[in-house]
């Protein structure tokens, strides 16, 4: 009895000297914020939301004022904007109080942050040719890089602000580096992942975005191999077929080169 009451000792002294690790959770406004999440709202007064269901129907629910709810997905086109919380889609209006999660915060889930542009109206820039469309990957880089090669586009968090550089000639030609502040409600964001060589499964379409009904302008058969690099993103995966023609097809449709 003694020889046990010593080993039930010396696993509480273990546990209380060498606890268990957790990870710190991320606060923000005094609330706890997660991965993915690109705001919270409440309302200014009780309200009903709905879902569609996969038959048609709708169920409803209704939500307190004053009650804090997390929102992940914000869609925006036809000049409106629609909350997703959890199940149920809200669009936004005044009774709508949508608080944003700084960039720099959401940021911090990601190992190697890629941003994907989610208003469907696109972003006007200056220059009328670099407007960002639905679906363009926006990546982390250095502001110098961004005229120095055919790279997707290159953005920065500056007191937390996502600044968007992009490259256009001056009056002589010569290259410059322009920045323009965004929305960063209009992107999502993704974590990049390195890939190799690959070969396709089956015939496909090749998108011009990683997003689900990005245009697309040519096909490829089945048995081709993308030989560059590419970068996966929302479940799509960068494929190159020259050094300035980038195009994306889901990851799912390619297998790996061995040995590549």
């Amino acid at each position: 009895m003694k020889k046990l009451f010593i080993v039930l000792l010396a696993a509480f002294v273990f546990a209380v000297v060498s606890p268990t690790k957790s990870e710190a959770k991320v606060m923000y406004d005094g609330a706890e914020v997660v991965k993915g999440q690109t705001g919270k709202m409440t309302f200014k007064k009780d309200i009903k939301v709905y879902k569609k269901n996969p038959d048609g129907s709708f169920d409803s629910l209704v939500v307190k004022r004053n009650n804090f709810f997390k929102t992940y997905d914000i869609e925006k086109y036809d000049g409106k904007t629609f909350y997703q919380m959890g199940q149920y889609r809200v669009q936004a209006t005044d009774l709508v109080v949508f608080k944003e999660v700084p960039i720099d915060i959401r940021t911090s889930f990601y190992n190697n942050p890629v941003y994907v542009m989610i208003n469907h109206q696109g972003v006007k820039i200056p220059v009328s040719y670099q407007d960002i469309t639905y679906g363009q990957p926006l990546i982390v880089g250095k502001r110098e890089e961004v005229c120095t090669g055919p790279k997707s586009s290159l953005v920065s968090i500056e007191k937390g602000k996502l600044n968007y550089h992009y490259c256009a000639g001056d009056i002589e030609g010569g290259p410059v580096i322009n920045t323009t502040i965004i929305d960063s409600t209009d992107v999502r964001i993704f974590e990049k992942i390195n890939k190799g060589s690959y070969v396709l499964t089956e015939d496909t379409e090749l998108l011009s975005a990683p997003m689900k009904g990005a245009p697309s302008y040519t096909k490829m058969v089945k048995g081709t191999i993308f030989q560059l690099s590419g970068i996966e993103i929302n479940g799509y995966v960068e494929v190159g077929l020259s050094e300035y023609y980038f195009n994306y097809i889901p990851v799912n449709l390619l297998k790996p080169v061995n040995g590549k």
